[in-house]
């Protein structure tokens, strides 16, 4: 079975690509990972407890 891309998905693909080549040459120090993690974690205890009460 032949998949056939739209250029739709050749776009999405590209723009994925580019975001990949953009954090090899950006990667995060451990700090600014760990620091990412802290407010995602916030933000979703947020929102889960905005949706309990």
């Amino acid at each position: 079975m032949e998949i056939q891309l739209n250029e739709y998905h050749k776009k999405v693909n590209a723009q994925k690509m580019a975001s990949m080549a953009y954090w090899r040459e950006h990667p995060l120090s451990l700090e600014q990972c760990l620091a990412q993690f802290k407010r995602l974690r916030e933000q979703r205890l947020a929102r889960e407890s905005k949706l309990q009460g």
